[in-house]
Formats: C-alpha cells, sequence, structure tokens
C-alpha cells in the first residue's frame, strides 16, 4: 500500500486534509486540557477548604490511606 492511500486508520488524503485534522485534533485536545484544569482546581479548592474546616479528620484520613498503601506494597514483594 503506498503512503497516499486511506489506511485502517483513515489517515490518507492530501496534505491540507491532514493539516486539518492535526488542527482539529490540537483543538480538541486543547480544550480537553482546560477542561481537566478547572476539575483539577475545582478539586483542589474543595480538599483545601476540606482541610481547613476538619484538619483532624483529615489528617485521619491521610494516616488511614498511608496504611492500606503500605500494606498493599508490603504483599506486593
Amino acid at each position: 500500500m503506498n503512503q497516499g492511500s486511506s489506511g485502517p486508520g483513515g489517515f490518507g488524503g492530501n496534505g491540507a486534509d491532514k493539516r486539518e485534522r492535526v488542527q482539529h485534533f490540537a483543538h480538541e485536545a486543547s480544550a480537553q486540557v482546560e477542561h481537566a484544569k478547572v476539575v483539577f482546581d475545582d478539586i483542589n479548592n474543595r480538599a483545601i477548604a476540606f482541610i481547613r474546616e476538619r484538619p483532624g479528620m483529615a489528617l485521619l484520613g491521610a494516616v488511614a490511606v498511608g496504611y492500606l498503601v503500605g500494606k498493599i506494597a508490603s504483599k506486593a514483594k
């Protein structure tokens, strides 16, 4: 099969078509990255608020998670 033919991935076509597809992919990826930033900022703000409101509970949760990770890690050996 030659390089200009459409294969299973659908990457055939002329240079302008490929450029348009790459630009579309880049635009979609950029939009997803921006959405992820918004989501992670929201999660971070909620976590900070929880820690400030309930520092003891946050510390207890951190200890519990550390204990579980330690148990899982020790079984993996």
